[in-house]
């Protein structure tokens, strides 16, 4: 891979402050070279695999994002935006089962990349107080419980706002100025009070939308 082999999903793009030797091979160096992370993987006894670090986050939403495009192709090319007629379908079963595939892909990994970014963007000392069985005994959650017990809701309205200091972006919607997060907090802003079931569950019927009748609610098991 060459040093300017560079994508937007890898970890980390550092620059040399100033000129360095290697200890190991004695290579110098010069001062703005760009530093990457890389993973080395054994795949054998006499084989590695070399790649540069890729950064979850950014993998989970290039998949979702990728999903979403196919899906729409998908839909696309059956005609089912643009047909007039009052029912329709796609060409074939086979389609229409690798359009809802790749909705619940995206949907997925767009939730799954929501979740990666508050879990690495906590501060590995950070620790949690909450009262959550009584409210007289204080919970204290350290990184690790974090991750594993706290819903998606909750670490990203309350825990990583606090943790980094910034305000909670619960209730509020994307843009600048009062004007533009009072028109549209009522669309924006209801995301981080809807359950990861009940978004996944929604947006699947959305996105079926036109199908055929029996097809217009979708039930969603984990």
């Amino acid at each position: 891979m060459e040093e300017l082999d560079n994508d937007w999903r890898m970890q980390d793009v550092h620059f040399s402050g100033k000129d360095w030797t290697s200890p190991w091979t004695g290579q110098v160096v010069p001062k703005g070279s760009q530093i990457t992370f890389r993973s080395i993987t054994q795949l054998t006894k006499e084989k590695q695999l070399c790649i540069a670090l890729p950064n979850a986050t950014a993998l989970c939403l290039s998949s979702s994002m990728r999903a979403w495009k196919e899906a729409q192709e998908i839909r696309k090319k059956a005609n089912i935006d643009s047909s007039i007629k009052e029912q329709v379908t796609f060409n074939t079963t086979s389609e229409s089962f690798d359009y809802i595939e790749r909705v619940m892909e995206s949907i997925v990994m767009a939730f799954t990349a929501l979740e990666a970014f508050v879990n690495e963007n906590i501060p590995d000392d950070y620790e949690y107080h909450i009262h959550r069985k009584s409210e007289i005994i204080l919970e204290v959650m350290d990184k690790k419980a974090i991750e594993r017990w706290l819903s998606l809701d909750e670490k990203l309205s309350v825990v990583l706002p606090e943790a980094i200091s910034v305000d909670s972006p619960k209730g509020r919607a994307v843009g600048c100025g009062d004007e533009r997060n009072r028109i549209n907090r009522e669309r924006c802003g209801s995301f981080l009070t809807t359950s990861y079931k009940a978004a996944i569950q929604g947006w699947l019927n959305t996105a079926v939308k036109g199908m055929h009748r029996p097809m217009a609610v979708l039930k969603v098991g984990f």
